[in-house]
């Protein structure tokens, strides 16, 4: 029995509403007559799908409002199970050590399906890999307690190392969002020491301790607007736009660069000859030198007045 026939199936009828002519079902998967009629005996008689035959008009699922049927066991197409092999990979470079365990099961399964498309382990385990660099490793038992914090809305007290001092601070926060950016985790949380949003880095926390108060909520978009700005060269709070001018040598190399949510972009037209790429995007608290070190390693005019003042503060 072709498996992947039968799952291709009972996605087609899971999601329609109304029955579908034979002849459609045919030329959709290129079946014939008896194909089809194996296939479904398949699926009513072994796997119990509600597959009933509206005379006249084709064939369709059986089910009440709301009703739904699932295929029994785990069940996945060839391109599907190759995505699945995708995500372990990544999930490799996850920290902390724990989330490879919770999927531990999954992987397993996983690779006696991948026998059953004729994928060898040693291909889908060196052929594809997922680098990473920069990886800075947190405690997986504090990465478990803040998890549940943060899905259980519960407050957390902390034991936060601030590397700049090398002090280490008791604080008490409402998680709001965990982040997992460039090879390290991050933790969006309301601070209710400072009464602020904070953002701290999982693997200066020292100690965590469970509180049953509640934790804190926070509008999405206030959250938003707080924090996911301020990861990489975009830190802090808007400070005004830059605008950089790339020459015609990168120009079209750095068009396809995606650095803000927010940037803008367009090409000058100088009769064909010199065409270049112009850039802008707001600019943050901690954005300016990086700009400024943009001009000097690149091809590229900094245009914005502001970061033209943080260029002579960094000449000084």
């Amino acid at each position: 029995m072709n498996f992947e026939r039968i799952y291709a199936l009972h996605k087609f009828f899971s999601i329609r509403r109304y029955p579908v002519p034979l002849n459609v079902i045919l030329n959709e998967f290129d079946f014939s007559k008896n194909t089809f009629n194996i296939a479904r005996n398949y699926l009513c008689n072994v796997l119990g799908a509600p597959l009933k035959n509206c005379k006249g008009h084709g064939y369709f699922y059986d089910l009440k409002s709301n009703e739904i049927y699932e295929l029994p066991g785990l069940w996945f197409s060839a391109k599907e199970i190759i995505s699945l092999a995708l995500l372990e990979q990544l999930s490799e470079t996850l920290q902390p050590e724990v989330v490879k365990q919770l999927l531990y099961s999954v992987s397993e399964r996983l690779h006696q399906l991948l026998v059953k498309q004729n994928i060898s382990q040693h291909d889908w385990q060196n052929r594809i890999k997922v680098a990473s660099q920069w990886q800075r490793v947190c405690e997986p038992e504090h990465f478990i307690d803040v998890a549940h914090a943060l899905l259980k809305r519960q407050q957390l007290e902390i034991d936060y190392w601030q590397w700049q001092t090398d002090m280490i601070e008791s604080r008490i926060i409402s998680p709001q969002r965990l982040v997992y950016y460039r090879d390290k985790w991050y933790l969006n949380a309301w601070c209710h020491n400072r009464q602020a949003l904070r953002t701290f880095s999982l693997d200066a926390i020292c100690q965590t301790k469970q509180i049953h108060d509640t934790a804190y909520d926070i509008d999405t978009e206030q959250l938003n607007a707080h924090v996911m700005t301020g990861y990489g060269i975009f830190a802090g709070q808007v400070t005004g736009i830059a605008r950089l001018k790339f020459s015609k040598a990168i120009s079209k190399r750095t068009s396809r660069e995606n650095w803000h949510t927010n940037q803008q972009s367009d090409w000058t037209d100088t009769a064909n000859t010199n065409t270049c790429y112009r850039f802008r995007t707001a600019t943050h608290a901690n954005s300016s030198v990086t700009f400024c070190a943009l001009a000097v390693i690149s091809k590229c005019w900094v245009q914005s007045p502001c970061v033209e003042k943080s260029k002579m503060n960094l000449k000084k």
